[in-house]
Parts: C-alpha cells; sequence; structure tokens
C-alpha cells in the first residue's frame, strides 16, 4: 500500500518566531515510516513546515506518489492546517483514507473526527497501529478490528481497544532520515552551537514527572522506556558518516532523568570518535558533577533548564519537584562545564499574583543564563490543569487549536484565565521581563564578547528581531494605514 505522512504547516507563526522555534526532522513519522517499509509498504514523507510547500505544490507531490492512505501528525498549534491538507486530499484522491495521529489526536480524538477530513484517530503510539491499519485497508478488511483507534460508528466516536504501549524499543528500526532532506532543517537559536547539519535523536520514550502545566506523561503513566545507549550512539553515528550531522538535539523531554543512561551514552559518543556538538533538556533535580562533566567531555554545549517559576509556593503548586537552591546549583555546573543554558519560565497558572511574577524575573536575572524564554501558559491538552478546566466547562475543546497554541514569544491572551493576574497584565510582563532581561548592559556586553564565534552574530539578529517583532508589525501596520490602537495587540 502506498502511504503518505505528512507533517503539517505552521502559518500562524511569524519568521522570527520560526527561526526561534527551529526546525528539526519529524521523528515521529520517520520512525512510523521505517516500520512501514519494514513490512513492503511505499512511503512517503511531507513536511510542509520545513519545505514551506503551496496547497498546489502539496497537491502536486501527492499526485506524483499517488497514496492509499494519508496519515498526519497533529500538534495543538497546527491542527487546523492538518485538517485542511486531509481535506485537499480527499478531494483530490476520492477513496484515499486519512488518519490524525499524534499529540492532538491522541487527546481529543472525538473533535478531530467532526469535522469529517479525517476517517480515523490514532491514539497513543502510532507505528504498530498505523502498519495494522495499513495491511487492514491493503486487504479490503473492517478496521474496527484494528487497536488504538478510534472512528466515527453510526455518527459517533467509536473507540477500539486501547493499543499496549511498545516495551521493546530497540525492536524499532531507525527513523527513516532518507525520505527526508536533512539540509531543510535547522536548530533553534538558543539551541544552535554552529552553522553545522543538526539532526535529532530519541533515547527514550515517557516521562516519570507530573508537572500539572504539562503532557508529556500522558498515556505512559509516568513510566519510561529506554532504547539501549548502544543503538542511540549507533544511529548517532549513521547520522554523522552518511549525513554530514555534526550537531544533535536530544528531543527526549527529560533526557536527565537517569544520570546512568546518560553516562552511558556520553560514554559510547566518546569512544565512537565523533567530534559534534550537542544540546537536551536538563533537569535540576539529577544535575551532579559528575553528569556534567560526562556531557561536557561528550560534547554537550546547549541546554534548556525548565525553571518555571521564581517561587518556591508556585513550583509546588505545579508539582514541579524542584527547588529554587537546587536550579542554582544546577546553573553553577553549567557554567563550570561550559553550557550555555536556556532558562524557560512561564507565567500565568493557578495561584500566580503580580508577587509570584516578580519573584520570576528576580530570579531569571539573578540566575543569568544565557537565555531566557518568558510564556503566557496556555493549557496543553492531556495536561492535569488541561482536564481540570475541561471538566468545569472552562474550555470549548472543539475551539482548542490554532494560534492560541504558539508559545514562543506569542502575543495572544490566553483562552482562559487562570490567576489572579489579568491576561493581558500577564502579556505586557511576559514583553517586559523579555526586554528587561535581553537589555541589561552586562548581558549585552557578555553577548558582544561571543560575536566572533560561528553563527553568533545570526542568533543575536534573529534573537533581536524577536524581542522586537510586536513593534516592527505595529510600525508595518501603521504605515499601511491599519490605524491599530496603540494599546491593542496584533497577531
Amino acid at each position: 500500500m502506498k502511504v503518505l505522512l505528512v507533517s503539517p504547516a505552521l502559518r500562524n507563526m511569524d519568521v522570527y518566531q520560526v527561526r526561534a522555534r527551529g526546525c528539526m526532522p519529524p521523528l515521529n513519522l520517520m520512525y512510523m515510516a521505517a516500520v512501514l517499509e519494514r513490512a513492503g509498504h511505499a512511503v512517503r514523507i511531507l513536511d510542509l513546515y520545513a519545505e514551506g510547500l503551496s496547497d498546489a505544490e502539496f497537491l502536486a507531490r501527492a499526485r506524483e506518489f499517488g497514496p492509499e492512505l494519508a496519515g498526519f501528525a497533529t500538534y495543538t498549534a497546527s491542527f487546523d492546517m492538518a485538517a485542511a491538507g486531509a481535506r485537499l486530499l480527499k478531494k483530490e484522491f476520492p477513496g484515499l483514507k486519512t488518519a490524525a495521529g499524534g499529540i492532538h489526536a491522541s487527546y481529543l480524538p472525538a473533535q478531530c473526527l467532526r469535522g469529517g477530513d479525517f476517517d480515523c484517530a490514532v491514539v497513543g503510539e502510532g507505528e504498530t497501529t498505523m502498519l495494522e491499519l495499513a495491511g487492514a485497508l491493503a486487504a479490503g478488511k473492517n478496521i474496527e478490528g484494528v487497536a488504538g483507534l478510534v472512528l466515527l460508528k453510526d455518527g459517533k466516536p467509536f473507540a477500539t481497544p486501547q493499543r499496549a504501549l511498545i516495551e521493546d524499543l530497540d525492536s524499532l528500526p531507525e527513523p527513516a532520515y532518507h525520505l527526508i532532506n536533512l539540509s531543510n532543517y535547522y536548530l533553534g537559536i538558543t539551541r544552535a552551537v554552529s552553522t553545522a547539519p543538526a539532526a535529532s535523536v530519541l533515547t527514550m520514550r515517557g516521562c516519570p514527572y507530573q508537572c500539572t502545566f504539562c503532557s508529556h506523561h500522558y498515556g505512559y503513566g509516568g513510566r519510561i522506556r529506554k532504547r539501549s545507549p548502544r543503538l542511540v550512539v549507533a544511529e548517532m553515528k549513521k547520522l554523522y558518516d552518511q549525513y554530514g550531522a555534526r550537531e544533535f538535539q536530544f528531543e527526549d523531554p527529560s533526557f536527565t532523568c537517569d544520570p546512568g543512561h546518560v553516562k552511558e551514552i556520553c560514554r559510547l559518543i566518546l569512544e565512537s570518535g565523533m567530534k559534534i556538538s550537542w544540546n537536551c533538556n536538563v533537569r535540576a533535580n539529577t544535575a551532579s558533577e559528575e553528569l556534567f562533566a560526562a556531557m561536557e567531555a561528550a560534547g554537550c554545549r546547549r541546554a534548556l533548564l525548565g525553571v518555571e517559576s521564581g517561587s518556591q509556593e508556585m513550583l509546588d503548586r505545579m508539582k514541579k519537584g524542584i527547588t529554587l537552591d537546587a536550579v542554582r546549583k544546577t546553573m553553577a555546573l553549567a557554567r563550570r562545564h561550559r553550557m550555555r543554558v536556556n532558562a524557560a519560565f512561564i507565567l500565568g497558572t493557578p495561584g500566580e499574583t503580580e508577587e509570584t511574577a516578580r519573584q520570576t524575573n528576580a530570579f531569571a536575572r539573578e540566575l543569568d543564563p544565557d537565555y531566557v524564554m518568558f510564556s503566557v501558559y496556555i493549557p496543553s491538552p492531556g495536561g492535569e490543569l488541561f482536564d481540570g478546566l475541561a471538566a468545569e466547562g472552562r474550555l470549548d475543546l472543539d475551539k482548542v487549536y490554532g494560534a492560541d497554541y504558539i508559545t514562543v514569544y506569542s502575543e495572544r491572551e490566553p483562552m482562559v484565565e487562570m490567576s489572579a493576574v489579568p491576561a493581558k497584565k500577564l502579556l505586557r510582563l511576559m514583553e517586559e521581563y523579555t526586554r528587561g532581561f535581553y537589555l541589561r548592559p552586562a548581558y549585552v556586553f557578555k553577548r558582544l564578547r561571543t560575536l566572533l564565534l560561528p553563527g553568533e552574530i545570526s542568533r543575536v539578529a534573529w534573537g533581536v528581531a524577536l524581542i522586537f517583532s510586536h513593534q516592527f508589525r505595529r510600525l508595518r501596520d501603521r504605515l499601511a494605514g491599519k490605524g491599530q490602537d496603540e494599546n491593542s495587540w496584533t497577531y
């Protein structure tokens, strides 16, 4: 069977937000493609976000292949784009079956099916489900016998038996890198070390933590499953030798949650002889001298540290599982081991006050990371806060998608207020804290000292553009005669 796998565009982000976010290979689709190819199916991947294809170009590429089944990765921020793509394909190819998979489809399958653009939703890990779905369709069988699906039956959502998790991740083939053009991808401005080709690697699935604002633990019951460090590094070596990758991003949401696993990966990277740099997410409660020394030796140069708040009370409310002192120690370790840190903070979760927000700003300045990211919180489908709001009827689940879920310096008001600080005030604080951090003379001088490093001038320029992009758009609108009110927020 011919299976087309599509990563949708994200057209609600401006160019500055795109550069800040980066664009990395769609590992979810690449794993699925590898499994399908191993079983003899013909597979193509179209990454509309990375390639910037118009609708006409998308359809032209699809016609060249002639798909019989199309699977769309769904993310909350781009679900409307995925649905539009499925609609185009169904008009072009009568009889084509479409499936929605990924984060959004797993959390909100019934909502995914309501528009009629998707014939089914794949819930949870999709490799085995898509393989069985393709097999059933090729054999003309009823897909109600495929576990892990939600489909419409008599006009109502019908769930097939739940799909068990893949216990042995080593049984999966390597992602199908041969189906993408690696040159289309690049790291975000706070993750890149150089301008060298970059690739993504996953070392485990699941997350053992229960942060109320996050949905990474969805479907895993807090349980993680790890890949063999030997296979992880073998995959990196293949990307290094055959595709020229010199930078890597570990996509695990909590890469350092098992320090022993990380240290073994680092040992094998050193043993491989690869000369690389890489970035990852780190947890303040797992940082140690031994761990960071191993990471530095193996090439770790960038780290994202989810701090979230400068108030211990707020961290406890979020069930973050870290302390402010642990964050301070982690920052000190990162500096000692030559890692640049992007510290991420959230404004507006339940319990937030102007005082706790002020504490967050003060803590960010105290830590003085290389990069800082303040975001106004948007409820993530599948997270504890989201589920609570949905149960209270404070969210319209049919409208949970699109520009509301752009999180990189978004200027859009949150869809629901959860704290004592009004939405408009949260946006003003986000902008005030961001500019205040980056425009400090000490910070500016620190950045100027690094401008001769490869690619640093470009990263600084894009960062400045992101910080001031709101003003650029307001100026553009005024010049175009749109007459925006000076207190309005443009999107």
